[in-house]
C-alpha cells in the first residue's frame, strides 16, 4: 500500500484564529481550501474536534488533551498516513508527548513526514528518531498569514504549500514557486573548529527544547555525536541564558558535536549576537565545539525546511559553512 493520507493537526494553539488571516472563517471552509490545494491521489483527514477546539489561556489553555492524543496516535498508527501537519505552532503540545506511542514508526517500511516549527519542536524531532519516520523543521502553514501580505498573497501562498508538500515527502519534482525558498542551509563558522563532512541535525525551537532535554523524551532524542540546531522569538537574553543552562544541566553540550545558531529575535531586533554570546558560558571548557550562525530558519520569513537525524553534507570554505539541502524522501 503507497501511503496517500495527509493528517492536519492542530495539537497546538488552536486552528481559527490563525486561519483568520488567511480569510478563512471556519474549519470547513479551511478544510475545502486544503482539499482544492491537493492533488489526487493524496487525500485529507482530521479531527473536527480537536480543529475546532478554543483555546482559555487561564484555565489550562485547552482542555482536549486526551482528544488531541488520540488524534496524533490514530495518525501515527495507520500505514496509509503518509504526512502529518501542524497547521500552526503556539503552546499545549508539548505536555501530551508522553502519552503518545511513537514505536509504531520503528516498523513502518514506508516513512511517515511530520512537518512543523516551534511548539512542534518535541513531536518532529521524536518522529525524526525512528527509522520510518521522517520530521522536517519547517513552518506551520497557518505562519503564512503572519508574514506574507496581502490577504491575497497570503491564499496563494498557502496554497501553493499544499501543493508542494506531497512532492517533498514523494521526492517529486519541485516546480519553481514565488513564494518558497528551498535549498542549502548558509552560515558562517563564529567559534571553534571545524572541517566538512556528514552530520545529524536535532532541535528546534530552544525554549521548548530545554523542557524536553530530561527524562525518557530527552534520552529518546539521543544528541550524541549530532549537531544541535537552536532558534526561538521574543526571548530576551537572560531567559534564553536559561533555557541554554537546562540543556547544560542535562549534559548536552558535553555530547553534541556542534551547534548551529539560527534566528533570534524580539520582535524587530536582531538578538542573534546576544545568544552567540551566551553560548561560551554553557560551551564546556576543551572541546572548542564548532559553532555556526545562519539566518536560514527561525520565526522568519522565508525559511528552508530543515531535514532531522538524517545524514546532510556540511561543508566549509574558509568561514563560510553550507549544509546540503538533501532530497527530503532519501
Amino acid at each position: 500500500m503507497t501511503p496517500n493520507r495527509i493528517h492536519i493537526i492542530a495539537s497546538a494553539n488552536p486552528l481559527l484564529p490563525d486561519a483568520a488571516k488567511l480569510g478563512v472563517s471556519s474549519v470547513d471552509d479551511y478544510v475545502a481550501f486544503v482539499r482544492q490545494s491537493l492533488s489526487p491521489p493524496f487525500r485529507l483527514t482530521f479531527d473536527r474536534k480537536v480543529l475546532q477546539a478554543k483555546e482559555q489561556e487561564q484555565h489550562g489553555g485547552r482542555t482536549d488533551d486526551a482528544a488531541r492524543v488520540r488524534d496524533l496516535q490514530g495518525a501515527l498508527n495507520d500505514p496509509a498516513t503518509l504526512a502529518i501537519v501542524a497547521t500552526n505552532g503556539g503552546a499545549y503540545l508539548s505536555r501530551i508527548l508522553p502519552h503518545i506511542d511513537f514505536s509504531p514508526l520503528a516498523t513502518r517500511r514506508t516513512p511517515l513526514w511530520a512537518f512543523g516549527f516551534s511548539e512542534l519542536t518535541g513531536l518532529v524531532n521524536l518522529v525524526a528518531s525512528y527509522r520510518g519516520g521522517r520530521g522536517v523543521y519547517w513552518l506551520c502553514p497557518n505562519f503564512l498569514g503572519w508574514h506574507v501580505r496581502p490577504v491575497a498573497a497570503a491564499r496563494e501562498a498557502f496554497a501553493e504549500f499544499w501543493r508542494i508538500l506531497p512532492l517533498l515527502c514523494t521526492g517529486g519534482a519541485l516546480p519553481d514557486t514565488p513564494h518558497f525558498a528551498f535549498g542549502s542551509l548558509r552560515g558562517e563558522l563564529h567559534s571553534g573548529r571545524l572541517a566538512s563532512g556528514r552530520v545529524r541535525l536535532v532541535g528546534g525551537c530552544l525554549s521548548v527544547l530545554s523542557a524536553l532535554v530530561g527524562g525518557p523524551i530527552g534520552r529518546r532524542l539521543r544528541p550524541d555525536g549530532k549537531w544541535l540546531i537552536i532558534e526561538d522569538v521574543k526571548e530576551t537574553p537572560y531567559r534564553v541564558d536559561r533555557f541554554l543552562a537546562a540543556l547544560k544541566l542535562a549534559g548536552w553540550f558535553e555530547r553534541v558535536a556542534g551547534v548551529l545558531v539560527g534566528d533570534f529575535r524580539m520582535t524587530h531586533t536582531d538578538t542573534q549576537p546576544a545568544v552567540l554570546d551566551l553560548l561560551p558560558y554553557h560551551l564546556p571548557r576543551g572541546r572548542n565545539i564548532p559553532v555556526v550562525a545562519t539566518h536560514s530558519f527561525g520565526h522568519l520569513w522565508p525559511n528552508l525546511p530543515v531535514l532531522l537525524n538524517r545524514p546532510v553534507q556540511l561543508t566549509v570554505r574558509r568561514r563560510g559553512v553550507e549544509i546540503q539541502a538533501p532530497p527530503l524522501d532519501e
